[in-house]
């Protein structure tokens, strides 16, 4: 790549990264690193552990997308532990109790964490009634593939891996591989004490 191709390309980088960053609303807390663009909406709060990093050059979606953290309610809170790397696309639509994400967890491109259903589910009452929420508890050392959505009230233990695509709901201990639609246990991971 010649020398005013990569000038371009940090260039548009850095200006798109600049232009999320003066839109967003919320302002998140901490010594992190955002290398793709990053929109912070909402009332509540965003906390983000040194060394944390946000997107990935050389990954799909990064010219096309950005991240995206939303704590909507002012009581809602959403907290990134240290040194997580996080790819591009990852969304985090926090309504309720929060979505807490621990130390050293790798996230995969397009992942989507929730800690609510948004809307109820009787008919009559899903455009007034108050959705359920459960809070999100990703532990340590998890490790997060591509395409998965993980659902309120989920928990997830540490050193244990999703697989791409899963839909997580619900709690799985520490030291297992989950994936599929529900998400279940596949295997153990020995080494993982």
């Amino acid at each position: 790549m010649s020398l005013f191709a990569r000038i371009i390309r940090k260039l548009t980088r850095k200006s798109s990264v600049l232009f999320f960053r003066s839109i967003s609303t919320a302002k998140p807390e901490g010594q992190f690193c955002a290398v793709a663009p990053m929109l912070c909406e909402g009332k509540g709060s965003i906390v983000v552990g040194e060394g944390t990093s946000f997107g990935y050059v050389e990954d799909a979606d990064f010219w096309t997308s950005y991240v995206f953290l939303n704590p909507r309610t002012a009581g809602s809170k959403i907290s990134i532990g240290k040194n997580c790397q996080i790819c591009n696309h990852f969304t985090a639509i926090c309504e309720g109790p929060g979505i807490e994400i621990g130390d050293n967890v790798l996230v995969g491109t397009s992942v989507n964490v929730y800690d609510t259903d948004f809307h109820e589910v009787d008919p009559e009452r899903r455009l007034t009634g108050t959705p359920k929420t459960g809070k999100v508890v990703i532990e340590d050392n998890v490790w997060i593939g591509d395409r998965v959505t993980i659902l309120k009230g989920s928990k997830i233990g540490k050193n244990s891996v999703v697989a791409a695509g899963a839909v997580v709901a619900g709690e799985f201990p520490a030291n297992v591989v989950i994936g599929g639609v529900p998400a279940r246990v596949i295997r153990e991971i020995n080494g993982g004490k």
